[in-house]
């Protein structure tokens, strides 16, 4: 088995250690190294947190390469995860390194949402975006480090919510573009 280069960053809190082997198992499987960190918290408005940083682009060949039964998957454990935290929900992050060989921005994708089938339409909802975000981020300003993506309740869609520069600029999506 090929074993694409580079180190996934794996950090969590408040879950269970076969949720960890299980997530770890599906990363490792692919991944040349994990880096795993328990993390320790005050956060009491999420039952636990589960935080992947892959450190390949946001592309279809991401999806190839990783191969949709890994990426289904880590959808299933994440979804599996949710349900069993209930109310209190799972704070989760999974972000990419870069997004096409011209936008090397970091792109994270935050799910914060509590309730369960939301939470489960956006974690289905992300390998549908690799032809979308492109599109969506023509007009990003220049020398942007990180872009955030939210996933809305209301429109049952993933937007752009913030960007930050290299120099620290914030920048938030609103109206279709970008504004300081």
């Amino acid at each position: 088995m090929n074993k694409e280069i580079g180190k996934v960053k794996f950090s969590y809190y408040g879950i269970a250690i076969y949720e960890v082997e299980i997530i770890y198992n599906i990363l490792i499987g692919h991944f040349e190294d994990v880096d795993e960190f328990q993390l320790q918290t005050e956060d009491n408005q999420y039952a636990g947190l589960v935080k992947i940083e892959f450190p390949v682009s946001f592309t279809e060949s991401f999806f190839q390469l990783f191969t949709f039964e890994r990426w289904f998957q880590v959808k299933s454990i994440l979804k599996e995860m949710k349900r069993r935290r209930g109310k209190k929900g799972l704070w989760t992050s999974i972000s990419f390194n870069g997004i096409t060989s011209e936008l090397r921005s970091c792109l994270i994708f935050l799910i914060l949402n509590k309730d369960n089938r939301h939470f489960e339409m956006a974690v289905e909802k992300i390998e549908y975006l690799v032809d979308l975000i492109p599109i969506q981020l023509i007009a990003l300003p220049c020398n942007i480090e990180e872009i955030y993506y939210n996933y809305d309740q209301v429109t049952l869609k993933w937007n752009p919510q913030r960007a930050i520069r290299d120099d620290g600029t914030l920048y938030f999506f609103k109206d279709n573009k970008w504004i300081l």
